[in-house]
């Protein structure tokens, strides 16, 4: 049982990960990971002309209509957020335009700087701002985390299968008599072997079992406040549990591993013990 938690453990870390990563995924858009336009419109444009223009863009340039914001809601939304309730009426004239706010359609062709320059020349528009620049750096960290995850694999794999092999050396070590036994007999060396890699085989099987029966308490703990967190960003978030699919990966990498430890530890142990 040590054996086999410490198998479960080696192939649920990186399965655990990778799964807070698919369920972080979906909150991609709630958090404000999709890139935004945020166009500027004249201070002439009316609520009206803004909503015009609106549809007649998002045809053009295949955008989804975010928010429109005329003049009165713009000024009344810059007032919420900045606290500056009572300061505006100093300015006199109303200082803000009406703003357009799209997001970028998978129909388009066009990347978001170059739909920013595009927006950019209509003469309806005073200015175009994105929010590029820091998804480029956040899209850089997440793929960083990715690579990782997949070192965390690699990692992982080659301790479930040190494991393993380690697990064979000291079962070939105690069955050091019956191997004699079979020898004197005139067993072939593949008899004496393949009970020990029947063994690596199913040390990993049972381990990848385990992993994923660790891996469904894990998440029956932390479902809840999961779910709390996500619905705090999108009333519709649902947590992704474990899936079969994925339960019957980390049975066979689980039984591959433990093959191939087995198949290692065999090798050189039965080598290093019929050379004596």
């Amino acid at each position: 049982m040590a054996t086999l938690t410490v198998i479960a453990i080696a192939l649920e870390l990186p399965a655990g990960l990778e799964m807070i990563g698919h369920n972080a995924a979906h909150l991609e858009g709630p958090l404000g990971l999709t890139p935004h336009l945020t166009v500027f419109l004249k201070p002439t444009a009316t609520g009206l002309e803004a909503r015009q223009l609106a549809r007649r863009w998002s045809q053009l340039y295949s955008l989804q209509i975010q928010r429109i914001l005329n003049r009165k809601s713009a000024l009344s939304e810059f007032r919420r957020w900045s606290g500056l309730k009572g300061s505006l009426s100093f300015l006199g004239q109303h200082p803000l335009p009406a703003i357009l706010i799209f997001t970028r359609s998978d129909r388009g062709s066009l990347n978001l700087h170059q739909l920013s320059q595009a927006l950019s020349q209509q003469p309806e528009v005073s200015v175009v701002r994105t929010d590029q620049a820091w998804l480029v750096r956040l899209h850089s960290i997440l793929q960083f985390l990715n690579r990782l995850d997949q070192v965390l694999y690699v990692l992982f794999a080659m301790t479930a299968v040190l494991i393993i092999g380690n697990t064979i050396r000291l079962d070939i070590g105690n069955a050091q008599n019956e191997i004699e036994t079979l020898r004197l007999l005139g067993a072939p060396p593949s008899f004496i072997r393949r009970p020990f890699l029947y063994r690596g085989g199913w040390y990993g099987l049972l381990g990848g079992l385990y992993a994923y029966l660790i891996l469904l308490i894990e998440f029956a703990v932390l479902v809840a406040p999961l779910t709390r967190l996500g619905r705090y960003y999108s009333h519709s978030f649902s947590p992704a549990w474990p899936s079969i699919h994925l339960g019957l990966v980390l049975l066979s990498v689980g039984a591959a591993l433990g093959w191939i430890g087995a198949i290692l530890a065999v090798q050189i142990e039965l080598t290093k013990r019929a050379s004596h």
